[in-house]
């Protein structure tokens, strides 16, 4: 069976779904070369005008890009966008209805902004930069997949394991020792807002690391021990084989059975 920590730092980086890969530098160069800095005010939400017309690039701060469900008891998923990462891909083309989607300025941030007629005149002037552009949505819109069935269908305790992981990886730390700190501060309801949980269960699940002796927190930031990761498959579904599959809440089916779907 694979496993993540036997990932170097960039097949680490391939296995993360909980944050966007960071966009590349001609893509970077082409952004802040065409478009426009902003500055926003932790608390703010971007306006819609914005975010149907516009690309969003975030230079420094933290988004929170929230999609609404129709779920009452889980009202909404939360994206975590950090810095050098674009909002949303799979509006390049289209103007699409902003209906459902609102982002919120979690921390003081800067952004780039950039109209998307830009991009779509790189089919005439840039065929190479734009072919690039559509390969990093569809990769986007791939994770973004991954992330949706991975949150409706894993067990909570799967999907904090996860988290700390991406966030670990998303922040290019380095897997040297046995004890590593996440360095941003998120708040209990930021977390479990994230991870599409209630702060109750997520407070019993943080008990119960630190009880297990994988998690301490200091000053609101969170250290983790590496052994938290030694089962982690580097598939967000744990799907490489039949002990991936068990890993997240596939116990009801029967080993055989799910390597025999598996190698269809």
């Amino acid at each position: 069976m694979a496993l993540v920590m036997s990932l170097n730092s960039e097949m680490k980086a391939k296995s993360t779904i909980f944050f966007p890969d960071a966009a590349t530098s001609e893509i970077m160069d082409f952004i802040k070369k065409n478009g426009v800095l902003k500055t926003l005010k932790k608390g703010e939400l971007i306006p819609k005008s914005i975010l149907l017309n516009n690309f969003i690039y975030l230079n420094s701060g933290l988004l929170f890009y929230i999609k609404r469900t129709n779920n009452f008891t889980k009202p909404k998923f939360v994206n975590v966008i950090i810095p050098n990462r674009l909002t949303d891909y799979h509006l390049l083309l289209d103007n699409n209805c902003t209906c459902c989607k609102s982002i919120k300025v979690a921390r003081d941030s800067q952004i780039t902004i950039i109209d998307k007629s830009f991009i779509k005149n790189l089919i005439k002037k840039d065929i190479e930069l734009f072919t690039h552009f559509m390969f990093k949505a569809n990769y986007f819109t791939e994770r973004q997949t991954a992330l949706a069935i991975f949150l409706l269908t894993s067990s909570p305790e799967d999907k904090l394991i996860k988290f700390l992981f991406d966030i670990l990886v998303a922040f290019k730390t380095e897997f040297s020792s046995m004890w590593l700190t996440i360095d941003i501060k998120l708040t209990r309801e930021e977390i479990a807002d994230i991870l599409h949980i209630s702060v109750i269960k997520l407070d019993l699940m943080l008990g119960s690391l630190k009880k297990q002796g994988m998690l301490t927190k200091e000053k609101g930031m969170f250290s983790i021990n590496t052994a938290l990761f030694n089962e982690l498959s580097p598939c967000p579904l744990g799907r490489e084989d039949a002990q991936g599959c068990k890993s997240n809440n596939m116990l009801k089916f029967k080993p055989k059975n799910m390597i025999e779907i598996n190698n269809q």
